[in-house]
C-alpha cells in the first residue's frame, strides 16, 4: 500500500503520541504538492518548529521510489548559529531514528520500508551531530543515499558546503561538499541570527539554478528553508500560522500567555569598569532573583520551587553572576546551574539532564528553586519552560527569544520577569559628554549600539505601562506591541558577494590555492568571523616528554572525539596559551569581533604549545600559538587547565579532567582503547611504580602486561577496563603498545591496550575510524591480499548500486560503474606491484593473474617503497587516467571526460593538481596482466603534467569544463559516489576476511 500525504497524521501520532498541529499538516501538504519548501517559515517560539524534521523525513518517504525524479533530498541539515547547551533538534531526530529502526505502528513501518530502499544495508534513518571539527569523525558520510538528519552549526555545515570543511582532511573536503551541496535540505533555525549565511545560501541557490537551466544533465534536489520567530520584514510568501492554528487549544494557550516584564536601570556610574563592574552587575541581578523568589512566595501566586532563568550577554558575566548566586544560596536553599555554550559535550550533557523537570510539558516536581544562569545559548535549541526570567538588556530580537522560554506552555501562573540595563549603556553620563563620546562608549563588543536602541523602544510611552512604581512591557506573543526598529535588533553583517571566481577557487581542494577566500566571511560576515578552533584536553601528553611521531600514533589509536571538545574563537585560545594577564570581556555564544587589543603571539619558547591534530599526517605536530589556524583541532596538556565542570574557563589553573575515556564509551563495542599512563592514574601511583611494573612483565603480550598491572593501586575505572579486555571480540587481535609514551631509564612510561573490534556488550555507534582508502599507504595495506581484478569488480558493482539508489540517470550510472572498474588500473604498474610485494623488484609472478594486487597482506615499511622505484609522492590514479583510454571498455563511457575525472580524483588529489612528477612519464610502459587491461602503454604524459592533452584540454582545463557542465556541487557528488563505493567495498572485504 503506497504512502500518501494523508498518512502523515498517523505517522506523527505513532511516534510522538499526539496529533500534529494544524500548521504541521498544512506544511507537509504544501511540500508534498509543490516538491519544495517555502523560503521562510514564520513561526513563533513554542509552536513546534523542530517538527520540520518530521515533515522533511516523511516527504522523503513519499518520494523515495521516484528515482531520478525524486524531489525530496536524502539529507536534512538542521542548522543553528549557536553553541547549543541542549540540542532538542537532535533529540527529536534521534527519536525518529529509533522509531523507524523498530517501528511500533503500521504507517511508521511503511515509512521505514520505503526509506530502506535508499539506505540499502543501513538503517532507515540516521541522526548525527556535527560538533566541532574532529578529523575523521564522519560516519554520516558513508553512502550517498543514506537518509540522514544532521544537527549542527553554521560553521560546520557552511564550511563543508563551501569545500573548506572545518576539521575535514583536504582529500575528503570535496566528498563533504558534494553531500552537503547536493541532495540536501538545509533548515536554518532562527535564521535572523545568521544573516550572512542566509545570504550565502541565496548565492549558492542562484548558481545552482543557473547550472540547472544551462545543463541538460539531471541533478539532485537541493534547497534551504529559514525557520524564524522574528523574521523582521516578512516575505510575502512566508509560511505562517493561520486562524486554525491560533484557535488550537494548546497553541492558543501559548500565544495568549501574558509575560509582563519590569524594566530596571542599574546605576553603575560609580564603578570603575572591569572586574568591579562585573561584581556590581552580579549583585544587582542576584537581588532581582531574590525578588522573583518573593514573588512566588506570595499566597496568591504560591510556587515555592520556581524555575528562574538568568540570561546574560557574555560568558564572563555568566560566571560572575553564578559565583554570587552560589555564595548567596546554599545547596539546600536552591539549585544553581551554569550553562554556557563553550563546554565539552560530556560535561554539558550531564548538566542538561538536570533540566528535564523544566522542559515544556514535563511535570513540575522541583523540591527547591532551580536557578539557571545562561548565555545566549539558551536562545535557541532548548525547549525549556521557566517561571521567571531575569535578563540583561539586549536587542529586541534576542529578548524575544529569551522570553520564548518564559511560561512557554502557557501554564496558569503569573510569571515574573525583569530586564536589567546598566545606566552607562543607555544614558549619557552628564551634559558634558558629547554625542560622539556617548556613542563610542555604548558600543557594546557583542551587540554594538543595539542595546541602547532597544531600550529606547521598550521605554517608549506608547508601549510601557506603570504598575506600582514599575515600568512594565508585555512580551506575550500575541500582546507584544513594541516597534521592531531595525537599529534595535542584533547587528547583522552582510556576507561578501560569492563571485564565480571565488567559487572557482573554493572548489579547488588539492592543493588549496594560495589566494584562498576566507570562508568565515561567508558564514558570519566581515566583522564577526569567529575563526574557530576545536580544543581537546589530554592528561597523557606533554610537549616536554612526547615527540610528534609518538603523539600521532597515540591519537590514531585513541583519537580525539567531538564529545570531549570545545569549539572556541581562535583569539580566545591564543590569548590563553600566551597567558595574557587580562582576558577581554568579549566572549559570547554568538560570533563576535576579535578584541581590538588582540596581540600577536610572543616569540617561540615564551608560550605554551599545543598539538595540532590532522590525522596521521606530518602536519600533526606541536605548535606555537602563532601557528594556530581557523578550523584547527588542537590537543592541550591537561596540566594547562582552562576548563572546569561548566566549560571554558581561561582563569582556571587547576588541571583539566581528561574525559577521553568517557567520550569514547559510545564506540567501545566497535573499537576499544585503554590508556594506562602518567597523568591518568591519580596521585597515588607514581610514574616510577608504573614504569617498574611494565618493565617487569613476563613478556610484551597484552595478557602479561595486564597481569603486571593488577597489583597496582589503579583507579576503579581503569581496573574495570582492564577486566573488559577479557570480553574483547576476536581476542587474538588485542594489542598492547609500549612505545607511545617514551622511556624512563629504558622502562616504558605507559601502555595502550587496543581491542580493534571492540568489546562484547558495549555500545556500537560508528567510531569514525579513518576511511580505508584515503591514502596510498592506508588504502593499499589491508592486512590481507586482495587482487586488483577482485577489487575493481567490487568497486564497479558498489558504484553502480550507489548511483542507481541515489537517483542518477542511466548514462551517469554507466559512467560511475565504468570509473569504478578503471579507478585502480594504475596499480598494474610493475613498480607499484613491487612495493606491494614488500619491495621485491621482480614483483609478482607474471603468470599469476591474481598475484596483481590492489592491496597487500603485509606491512610495507618505507624501505619497500624506496626499493620499488616509485617516484616520491607518486599517485597510481594519475596512471589510471593515462591508461583508461587504452582499455577496450572505455568506449562504454557516455561522458569520457567525466569518467577520466572521476578516476583521477578518487583519492582527493588532482583537484586540479597532483603532488608528483614521474620522470619516466612519457616513456612507453609495460603493465602486468589483468583481465580487461592492456599489457602495455604507449608514450605520453599523464594528468600530473601540463603537457597532458585530452582533446585540447590539460587537466586543470578539464576541471573547468566539467564544473561548467555539471556545477561544482554535482561534480563533487559524483566524486563522492565513487570514493564512498571504494571505501565501502574495501570495508566489506575487510569484514569478510576478519570473520
Amino acid at each position: 500500500m503506497m504512502l500518501s500525504a494523508d498518512d502523515f497524521t498517523a505517522f506523527f501520532r505513532e511516534i510522538h503520541g499526539h496529533e500534529p498541529f494544524p500548521w504541521q499538516k498544512r506544511l507537509l501538504e504544501h511540500v508534498a504538492t509543490n516538491g519544495g519548501w517555502p523560503g521562510v517559515l514564520d513561526l513563533p517560539t513554542g509552536s513546534g518548529k523542530t517538527a520540520a524534521i518530521d515533515i522533511a523525513v516523511f516527504h522523503l518517504a513519499l518520494e523515495a521510489d521516484h528515482g531520478a525524479t525524486r524531489r525530496a533530498p536524502v539529507r536534512i541539515a538542521f542548522v543553528v548559529d549557536r553553541r547549543l547547551v541542549v540540542d532538542d533538534a537532535f533529540t527529536r531526530a534521534k527519536k525518529l531514528q529509533d522509531a523507524l529502526a523498530a517501528p511500533c505502528g503500521t504507517v511508521t513501518g511503511r515509512v521505514a520500508n520505503v526509506l530502506k530502499t535508499l539506505s540499502g544495508d543501513g538503517p532507515p534513518l540516521i541522526a548525527r551531530r556535527l560538533r566541532g571539527g574532529i578529523p575523521r569523525e564522519d560516519d554520516w558520510a558513508r553512502t550517498p543515499s543514506q537518509p540522514t538528519v544532521l544537527c549542527s552549526t553554521v560553521d560546520q555545515v557552511g564550511s563543508r558546503l563551501l569545500f573548506r570543511g572545518y576539521g575535514v582532511s583536504h582529500s575528503m573536503k570535496p566528498v563533504h561538499a558534494g553531500l552537503i551541496g547536493s541532495d540536501c535540505l538545509i533548515l536554518l533555525d532562527e535564521a535572523h541570527l545568521a544573516e550572512p549565511f542566509r545570504q550565502t545560501l541565496d548565492w549558492v541557490q542562484m548558481y545552482k539554478e543557473i547550472n540547472w537551466r544551462e545543463a541538460k544533465n539531471a541533478h539532485a534536489p537541493w534547497g534551504s528553508a529559514l525557520l524564524t520567530a522574528t523574521p523582521g520584514e516578512k516575505p510575502s510568501d512566508a509560511f505562517s500560522l493561520d486562524d486554525g492554528d491560533r484557535s488550537h487549544p494548546m497553541l492558543k494557550k501559548r500565544l495568549d500567555a501574558s509575560k509582563p516584564a519590569r524594566l530596571k536601570e542599574d546605576n553603575d556610574k560609580e564603578t570603575d569598569g572591569g572586574e568591579q563592574n562585573l561584581i556590581h552587575r552580579a549583585t544587582t541581578i542576584t537581588a532581582k532573583v531574590q525578588d522573583a523568589l518573593k514573588h512566588f512566595s506570595k499566597a496568591e501566586n504560591k510556587a515555592s520551587s520556581p524555575a528562574i532563568g538568568v540570561v546574560v550577554n557574555r560568558v564572563a558575566h555568566a560566571r560572575s553572576v553564578f559565583r554570587h548566586l552560589t555564595e548567596k544560596f546554599s545547596p539546600e536553599e536552591a539549585e544553581c546551574l551554569l550553562l554556557i555554550g563553550p563546554a565539552r559535550p560530556v560535561d554539558r550533557d550531564r548538566l542538561a539532564d538536570q533540566l528535564d523537570p523544566i522542559r515544556t510539558g514535563a511535570e513540575r516536581n522541583l523540591d527547591k528553586p532551580l536557578i539557571l544562569v545562561a548565555t545566549q545559548c539558551i536562545e535557541a535549541g532548548v525547549d525549556l519552560d521557566l517561571d521567571a526570567l531575569v535578563t540583561e538588556a539586549a536587542p529586541l530580537d534576542c529578548l524575544r527569544q529569551r522570553f520564548g522560554r518564559l511560561n512557554r506552555a502557557g501554564r496558569d501562573i503569573e510569571p515574573y520577569a525583569v530586564i536589567v540595563a546598566a545606566e552607562s549603556e543607555v544614558k549619557s553620563k552628564d551634559t558634558s559628554e558629547s554625542k560622539s563620546e556617548f556613542l563610542k562608549r555604548i558600543n557594546d563588543p557583542v551587540y554594538g549600539k543595539a542595546i541602547k536602541a532597544a531600550w529606547d523602544c521598550l521605554t517608549d510611552k506608547k508601549v510601557v505601562k506603570k504598575q506600582g512604581g514599575d515600568r512594565i512591557v508585555e512580551f506575550g506573543v500575541n500582546a507584544f506591541s513594541v516597534h521592531m526598529n531595525p537599529d534595535a535588533l542584533a547587528p547583522k553583517a552582510d556576507a561578501p558577494v560569492l563571485l564565480p571566481a571565488h567559487l572557482d577557487l573554493l572548489s579547488q581542494t588539492a592543493p588549496i590555492p594560495a589566494a584562498d577566500p576566507e570562508v568565515s566571511l561567508y558564514l558570519h560576515g566581515p566583522e564577526r568571523q569567529p575563526n574557530s578552533v576545536t580544543l581537546v584536553w589530554r592528561a597523557d601528553i606533554d610537549p616536554g616528554k612526547n615527540q610528534d611521531a609518538e603523539i600521532r600514533r597515540l591519537l590514531m589509536l585513541a583519537p580525539p572525539r567531538s564529545l570531549e571538545a570545545i569549539e572556541l574563537p581562535l583569539w580566545a585560545v591564543r590569548r590563553w596559551l600566551m597567558r595574557e594577564d587580562k582576558t577581554p570581556d568579549h566572549l559570547a555564544d554568538i560570533a563576535t569581533p576579535a578584541p581590538e587589543d588582540d596581540k600577536p603571539a610572543r616569540p617561540a619558547g615564551q608560550n605554551r604549545k599545543v598539538f595540532r591534530w590532522r590525522g596521521n599526517d606530518e602536519r600533526s605536530r606541536w605548535i606555537e600559538p602563532a601557528a594556530l589556524r581557523p578550523g584547527d583541532t588542537i590537543v592541550a596538556p591537561a596540566r594547562y587547565g582552562g576548563v572546569d565542570d561548566f566549560g571554558w574557563n581561561p582563569e582556571c589553573e587547576e588541571p583539566a579532567t581528561d574525559v577521553g575515556r568517557k567520550a569514547a564509551e559510545p564506540f567501545a563495542g566497535r573499537r576499544f582503547a585503554l590508556r594506562v599512563a602518567p597523568g591518568l592514574l591519580g596521585e597515588s601511583l607514581s610514574d616510577d611504580t608504573l614504569a617498574n611494573a611494565l618493565a617487569g612483565a613476563v613478556s610484551q603480550r597484552w595478557q602479561d602486561l595486564r597481569a603486571a598491572l593488577t597489583g597496582l593501586d589503579l583507579p576503579q575505572e581503569v581496573r574495570d577496563d582492564l577486566a573488559a579486555l577479557d570480553n574483547a571480540k576476536r581476542k587474538k587481535s588485542v594489542t598492547a603498545y609500549l612505545d607511545l609514551y617514551g622511556m624512563a631509564e629504558e622502562r616504558p612510561r605507559g601502555v595502550v591496550f587496543v581491542a580493534p573490534f571492540g568489546i562484547q556488550g558495549k555500545k556500537e555507534e560508528e567510531d569514525g575510524c579513518p576511511n580505508a582508502t584515503e591514502g596510498d599507504t592506508s588504502g593499499s595495506i589491508a592486512g590481507f591480499p586482495l587482487s586488483l581484478q577482485q577489487h575493481s569488480d567490487d568497486v564497479e558493482r558498489q558504484a553502480a548500486d550507489f548511483a542507481k539508489t541515489a537517483g542518477f540517470p542511466a548514462e551517469r550510472i554507466a559512467d560511475l560503474k565504468l570509473a569504478g572498474f578503471l579507478h585502480d588500473a594504475g596499480k598494474a604498474d610493475p613498480r607499484f606491484q613491487a612495493w606491494l610485494h614488500y619491495g621485491d623488484p621482480l614483483g609478482p609472478d607474471p603468470d599469476g593473474e591474481n598475484a596483481v594486487l590492489a592491496k597487500s597482506g603485509r606491512p610495507l615499511p618505507p624501505v619497500a617503497r624506496a626499493a620499488s622505484g616509485l617516484p616520491d609522492k607518486w599517485r597510481h590514479e594519475a596512471l589510471s587516467v593515462r591508461l583508461a583510454p587504452h582499455v577496450a571498455r572505455f568506449n562504454e563511457a557516455q561522458d569520457p571526460e567525466l569518467v577520466l575525472w572521476l578516476i583521477g580524483t578518487h583519492h582527493g588529489y588532482g583537484r586540479p593538481f597532483f603532488p608528483h612528477c614521474d620522470a619516466d612519464d612519457d616513456k612507453p610502459r609495460k603493465l602486468l596482466v589483468v583481465v580487461g587491461l592492456p599489457s602495455g602503454l604507449p608514450a605520453g604524459p599523464g594528468p600530473q603534467s601540463l603537457a597532458y592533452d585530452r582533446n585540447g584540454l590539460d587537466w586543470p582545463a578539464l576541471f573547468v569544463r566539467l564544473k561548467a557542465r555539471y556545477g561544482v556541487w554535482e561534480l563533487a557528488r559524483m566524486e563522492a559516489v565513487l570514493r564512498l563505493a571504494d571505501h565501502r567495498a574495501s570495508e566489506a572485504r575487510a569484514r569478510e576476511n576478519a570473520e
